[in-house]
């Protein structure tokens, strides 16, 4: 059997394949650029959520060492210490 005849009789040409394999190089490119671009932003929101992280873990001790000392200067204002 041909194998015109199990193709349907379609023919691909050297130049079909060439210009498919340009056009399939630009979009492999385009990839590339979307995928740099995305990873540059994921590695920003994961540096903006370890600061913050940073804050939530701070910012308690932060609060008893406030009280702690507000406590310390009212005792002290009041003659008790």
């Amino acid at each position: 059997m041909d194998d015109r005849n199990e193709l349907g009789g379609v023919t691909i040409g050297a130049r079909e394949i060439y210009d498919e394999l340009v056009a399939l190089r630009g979009d492999v490119r385009s990839l590339s650029q979307t995928h740099a671009a995305v990873a540059q932003t994921l590695d920003d929101h994961e540096t903006r959520l370890r600061g913050l992280e940073r804050w939530r873990y701070a910012l308690p001790v932060a609060a008893v060492t406030s009280a702690g000392t507000l406590i310390a200067a009212v005792l002290k204002a009041i003659g008790k210490v």
